[in-house]
């Protein structure tokens, strides 16, 4: 559709007050636009159409970002075939004849200064309905807007992917070492231990043998249930779920 654009930009030069009234009109003289003038017109426009992006009508270059890096004027004008002043003269009569729309940008420098950036260019609508293409960009701009969504559907489902995959190895790590936490733990209740032996405060050994390991049994259950919490404070919960009340 661009391209048949650019070849219909061509039968403004032989009728120009036919196909584009207002741009015949910008030197303020009944008289035709001359043909010098009409040529950089078309050229500069056919250039810029080449940079068109459907789906915002903006003139640049789609980035990575998402964004869209614009174009100067020195750009332009190469590519329209023109030297930098007679593009300058045909982007103001485009301008003036409601063809594109410039908006102006500036940065601020560190020295207070202010540095030009290229300007921010779109084309509007009714240059395509000019030359009866209205409802044919209509549908280009449709399919546009349908291939922006499905990449932007299939680029949030890789990022989702990838991010299913870091918990999976995270929650493999995870078990890997609750389980060596358990067989370390089954190890520690296979041996002997002093507090089994011993007979403190009167209290029968053997009963506070088997309170100790109603402990580890219960340590291994949190820890195996929250893999997150730290050995000592498993045990300690333990404690105090088996503690006898009083």
């Amino acid at each position: 559709m661009l391209t048949e654009l650019m070849q219909r930009l061509g039968r403004y030069l032989d009728a120009p007050d036919e196909w584009l009234p207002s741009l015949n009109c910008v030197n303020g003289s009944t008289r035709q636009q001359r043909t010098e003038r009409s040529v950089a017109c078309v050229q500069l426009l056919r250039a810029s159409l080449k940079y068109l992006d459907l789906l915002t009508m903006r003139v640049g270059i789609p980035v990575a970002s998402g964004g869209m890096q614009n174009l100067t004027m020195p750009f332009l004008a190469k590519q329209a075939g023109l030297d930098q002043r007679r593009a300058e003269r045909a982007m103001h009569d485009l301008q003036a004849a409601g063809l594109i729309a410039v908006r102006s940008r500036c940065q601020r420098e560190e020295d207070g200064g202010y540095k030009g950036l290229a300007a921010i260019r779109s084309l509007p609508e009714a240059l395509f309905g000019a030359f009866g293409l209205a409802k044919w960009l209509r549908q280009e701009r449709s399919k546009a807007s349908l291939r922006r969504q499905l990449r932007a559907a299939a680029e949030a489902k890789q990022h989702r992917r990838g991010m299913r995959d870091v918990h999976d190895v995270h929650e493999a790590r995870e078990r890997a070492r609750g389980q060596l936490w358990l067989r370390s733990l089954k190890s520690r209740m296979a041996a002997p231990t002093h507090r089994a032996r011993a007979q403190p405060d009167g209290v029968n050994a053997a009963a506070q043998a088997e309170f100790e390991r109603q402990v580890q049994i219960r340590a291994g259950q949190i820890k195996q249930a929250d893999t997150s919490l730290a050995h000592e404070a498993c045990f300690r919960l333990a404690r105090q779920q088996l503690a006898p009340p009083g």
